[in-house]
């Protein structure tokens, strides 16, 4: 029957990975269930290493603050300083200031880009463009202050790494034991009394992950 209905949908014009991955569900459900699981995990990791922290932000105003003390013109210092940092998708504003763009679009493309001090590194640098004031001064006081913001996040990240190691427990541990008992045979969907047992089972799991969730979400404001 598996043939049969991977055939039709072969047939169809449905792409073969689509087809491998639903034959391969039906065989071994539990693999797909690993592998979907290992997915999500990479995903999630990917997405956050790739994401701008408040070090990059430091990191870039320092260079910023080194071009202007090195004798660089407020835009040539920042597109030189933009050059480095590509996490920061800084590269519009260094364009823009080499091409001679006003001075307010530009502070609004640092006060979107940046991370955690973007408003007040865009107003500051349009400040210093309108006026000529001690930019890269500013600049490194702004850094200071994303680097103690960038601290304090690891320094959560560390307290509060005990709960969040907690819900992963909570979350993976019932599933991968009701895998293993749908594997060897032990548990079977047609027990009638499987599914209330599971939903309830789901729901204090669901429950449970949600007011860790909900916990981490504040301690992070």
């Amino acid at each position: 029957m598996t043939a049969v209905l991977a055939g039709i949908g072969l047939a169809s014009g449905v792409p073969l990975a689509l087809v491998g991955l639903v034959v391969l569900a039906l065989w071994e459900p539990w693999l797909v269930i690993a592998g979907a699981s290992g997915w999500a995990v990479l995903a999630r990791l990917r997405s956050h290493s790739d994401r701008p922290s408040a070090d990059d932000e430091a990191a870039f105003l320092r260079a910023f603050a080194a071009e202007m003390t090195s004798g660089a013109s407020l835009r040539s210092a920042l597109a030189t300083a933009v050059d480095h940092f590509p996490r920061l998708r800084l590269e519009l504003a260094g364009r823009m200031a080499r091409s001679g763009v006003a001075a307010p679009r530009i502070a609004e493309v640092l006060s979107s880009a940046l991370p955690v001090n973007g408003r007040l590194a865009g107003a500051a640098w349009l400040l210093a463009a309108r006026s000529g004031g001690p930019a890269a001064a500013v600049a490194q006081m702004i850094a200071v202050l994303s680097a103690e913001h960038g601290e304090l996040a690891r320094e959560r990240r560390a307290l509060t790494a005990q709960a969040r190691a907690s819900a992963w427990v909570v979350a993976a541990i019932p599933l991968v034991l009701l895998v293993a008992s749908l594997g060897s045979g032990r548990v079977s969907f047609d027990d009638p009394g499987l599914m209330p047992i599971l939903a309830a089972g789901v729901a204090m799991q669901a429950t449970g992950v949600a007011m860790v969730v909900a916990m981490l979400r504040r301690s992070a404001r």
